[in-house]
């Protein structure tokens, strides 16, 4: 219960970012920042306001609001009031009703200075539901808000393109599922991401996540490896794409352990064929150990047990009641 309540406060604590560092889709559909665009005093008066929202200050909060309608009633109309009642949600902590105002406000008005903003409150709240915040319902339960949180982030990227918001909307879930152990779910969102940014930060982040999540989604070898040759591939791409950070990862490292773990799988069905008496396949699969992972630990062991296979081929390959003739019995 403690730790959701920091995960939620460290959350809570990006609200604090200026309204001077946020972004807003400008007149020719262009993310610009808005201190680009705007006076200093309009952006001080907007990030007090969304300050006490943060801190929970709600009169404060709106009395910062209508002071700012007040000061700048150029800015007020339809869609400054359909901001604020999100805020006013948001700052007594009813975050589905909030995100709820939010998703209103995002949808009815695209082109609103105060776009960006409401997409940074969705942020937030998906983030605290993601990592844990608990929803409540009939003022007393509370329950998992994990698919509230899954659905605004995946509404966040759809909105915003290419903007910063899409991309750590994008990451957040990703990363949040990596943290649940849901690892096939994380590379699904890392796959998402990486087909939106295939280049750039986001890009090389991507390729390293789907890398990190099919690798620990591998169960061992007794479950299907394509997992894991998936994995080998991404960090193999991932050496190619970025040699000194790969470098620093010790990735040349990882893939020759993955190579180890792969050859484990393979010499376990290569040795349940030989218990089973499935001997060509036995072969097969021991051949196959042998010439495509020369370097591995485990590839001595298919040395070793080879020739036996062999063996039994031979005589499984002998006409029905015919033996091989005995000459040291002659001698006998």
């Amino acid at each position: 219960m403690r730790k959701n309540g920091v995960i939620l406060l460290a959350v809570l604590g990006l609200a604090f970012i200026c309204f001077a560092e946020t972004w807003h889709l400008s007149k020719n559909q262009e993310w610009q920042k808005l201190a680009e665009t705007e006076d200093s005093a309009l952006l001080a008066s907007v990030a007090e306001a969304k300050q006490f929202v943060s801190t929970g200050q709600t009169a404060k909060a709106k009395r910062a609001f209508d002071n700012l309608k007040k000061g700048y009633p150029e800015f007020a109309g339809a869609d400054f009031d359909a901001f604020v009642k999100g805020e006013m949600l948001y700052s007594r902590r009813k975050y589905v009703e909030a995100s709820r105002a939010y998703d209103d406000f995002l949808e009815r008005y695209p082109t609103s200075m105060f776009y960006q903003s409401a997409l940074e409150r969705q942020q937030q709240i998906s983030t605290a539901f993601l990592y844990g915040q608990k929803r409540v319902v009939l003022k007393i339960i509370k329950l998992s808000a994990y698919e509230e949180g899954t659905e605004i982030a995946n509404n966040i990227a759809d909105r915003a393109g290419d903007s910063p918001a899409a991309k750590k909307a994008l990451e957040t879930l990703a990363m949040s599922r990596e943290q649940r152990g849901v690892y096939e779910e994380a590379y699904q969102a890392w796959s998402n991401a990486a087909s939106r940014w295939p280049t750039g930060e986001m890009g090389q982040t991507s390729l390293m996540g789907m890398a990190r999540s099919l690798e620990s989604a591998y169960k061992g070898p007794a479950f299907d490896g394509k997992i894991l040759a998936s994995a080998k591939s991404y960090y193999s791409e991932y050496i190619k794409r970025y040699p000194e950070s790969a470098q620093q990862l010790k990735l040349t490292e990882k893939v020759m352990e993955l190579d180890e773990k792969l050859v484990q799988k393979e010499l376990l069905i290569a040795d349940y064929y030989a218990r089973t008496g499935s001997t060509a396949a036995a072969d097969f699969y021991y051949e196959q150990i042998i010439a495509d992972w020369p370097g591995c630990g485990a590839t001595q062991t298919a040395r070793e047990r080879l020739p036996e296979i062999k063996k039994k081929l031979e005589r499984q390959a002998l006409p029905a009641g015919k033996k091989k003739f005995n000459w040291k019995g002659l001698f006998l």
